[in-house]
């Protein structure tokens, strides 16, 4: 299950994000739209955001639609160069909208499941892949490559597991922490990671983190100049710990551009293999 935005979470989203990417480019060397492709592995040259259409449907089902939400999810995919649009309408009758009007992708979300689906492929890229491989890629940017570095995992859900995957790939030495055992049991059997049965511990340990864990992080266990890439939900830092790392962190922007650029893939005519390998194996079709 996905984390679950807040109003106040998504209120602020669409007035900072100038912020957020001048933050993220001063710590990774790369904008929103630069770590999108990065983390989804293509090129510019390979596609012509500009002329594809994305629509985003407001879902009621669950507890709801969040406000701002939709509205905010489209500023973003704009910020990449997209053309992209609210349905005026809700749920089925949304989607039924946003294909009318010419959508080639559709951005949906409920209390479980966060996809952006390609009418013409179809095949999706959900949020929590998208999320580990966006905040995975901005680590990688600040850490100058991941190969060989020790890399400390902080939550072994959905994104953590992925983020795991991901790095090991790149050849990062990994070590885990999650207050779930069967969690780091189950991840272990699958990759070659270390576990650590204390966070402090294993905070202190690594100069390069990506938590991907709702818990706080005390700031007395964080070394300085600390990279922290932190999907994690909400935002877990004291003042001693913003002032001693260097921290990426947004509720939103990185997974949603990371999905919108996953699955404008699927709309190039020379689709990589590994790249629709990569999203059969996460069940996405």
């Amino acid at each position: 299950m996905m984390t679950r935005l807040t109003n106040d979470m998504v209120k602020d989203i669409i007035d900072s994000l100038d912020r957020a990417d001048d933050m993220l480019t001063s710590v990774t060397g790369m904008n929103l739209l630069e770590l999108s492709y990065d983390a989804v592995g293509i090129n510019e040259k390979e596609i012509s955001l500009k002329d594809l259409k994305v629509g985003v449907v407001p879902i009621t089902s669950g507890l709801g639609i969040i406000t701002q939400f939709s509205e905010s999810v489209a500023e973003i995919i704009k910020r990449l160069g997209m053309d992209a649009f609210v349905t005026n309408t809700y749920d089925v009758t949304g989607f039924a909208e946003a294909v009318s009007r010419g959508a080639e992708i559709v951005f949906m979300a409920d209390d479980v499941e966060f996809v952006a689906y390609n009418v013409k492929a179809g095949k999706y890229f959900n949020n929590s892949y998208s999320t580990a491989a966006g905040y995975v890629a901005a680590l990688k940017g600040a850490a100058g490559g991941l190969e060989d570095k020790e890399v400390l995992v902080i939550g072994i859900g959905r994104v953590g597991s992925f983020a795991v995957e991901i790095m090991t790939k790149m050849g990062a030495k990994i070590s885990v922490f999650d207050i779930d055992e069967k969690k780091v049991k189950d991840i272990q059997k699958r990759f070659d990671v270390m576990s650590f049965s204390d966070v402090n511990k294993a905070v202190s340990s690594h100069s390069l983190i990506l938590n991907a864990s709702p818990a706080p992080i005390d700031g007395r266990s964080i070394k300085r100049l600390t990279t922290i890439s932190s999907p994690g939900l909400p935002f877990g830092f004291d003042e001693e710990g913003i002032r001693k790392a260097r921290i990426i962190h947004d509720p939103l922007n990185i997974g949603v551009a990371v999905m919108a650029m996953g699955s404008a893939g699927f709309s190039r005519s020379t689709a990589r293999s590994d790249n629709d390998r990569g999203t059969e194996s996460l069940g996405m079709r």
